[in-house]
């Protein structure tokens, strides 16, 4: 990719959208573009990643594996979504894995330049905080579904926190959708079928409309 283009990339992602030109700069001039092919683990519990992670191009998904080789999805990242951030301050150990779930690109960028930035602009750190916070309320509402709620409910949980005006375009293959919520894609196809005869959502142009809500 040319400094250019990926300056206007990066310029254009809400982590960096307050950087001045000359950082932009020297962010695209040092910066590192890292490519993943789709289905590779690029991180592990087992390897360290220090450092800043941005999403350029493609999704990666952060998920843990059980003693019996069951996968559970913690969450899905798009372009523009920064990962890996507990690494970011920390000594690199990763609490789960990482891999690519489409041909993927990834803004890296070294901890030495991450800590000039931050220390010349601390905005960032505020958005990275409330990413943070976003994900940390996400992994605890993903608890309560697993360990509480039965699937249809988890399911529904799960449209809820990602509806726009009660319509979710689903760009995850049922397999993974089914990791996320802890079941399996049978499992799955049997409870949209339920919610769907239940009359809580429809199926429409390939996209899932609520009908009815959790609490409603």
């Amino acid at each position: 990719m040319e400094k250019t283009e990926l300056k206007r990339r990066i310029g254009a992602f809400p982590l960096f959208a307050k950087l001045e030109e000359a950082q932009l700069d020297r962010l695209a001039e040092r910066a590192e573009v890292l490519a993943f092919p789709r289905r590779s683990l690029f991180f592990s519990e087992d390897n360290s990643a220090q450092g800043l992670h941005v999403l350029l191009d493609g999704r990666v998904k952060l998920f843990k594996l059980g003693e019996d080789g069951k996968e559970q999805t913690i969450f899905v990242f798009g372009p523009g979504e920064p990962f890996c951030l507990c690494s970011s301050f920390s000594d690199g150990r990763l609490p789960a894995n990482m891999g690519a779930l489409e041909d993927s690109r990834v803004l890296f960028i070294r901890p030495e330049e991450y800590e000039r930035l931050v220390r010349e602009d601390p905005a960032i750190l505020l958005t990275m905080m409330r990413v943070m916070s976003r994900r940390l309320k996400e992994a605890m509402d993903m608890i309560d579904s697993l360990s509480l709620k039965q699937v249809p409910s988890r399911l529904m949980a799960y449209f809820e926190s990602r509806h726009q005006e009660g319509r979710i375009t689903l760009d995850l293959s049922h397999r993974e959708l089914a990791k996320i919520i802890g079941i399996t894609p049978e499992a799955l196809s049997r409870t949209l079928r339920k919610m769907t005869d239940d009359g809580d959502i429809r199926m429409e142009d390939g996209d899932i409309v609520l009908l009815r809500r959790e609490g409603a």
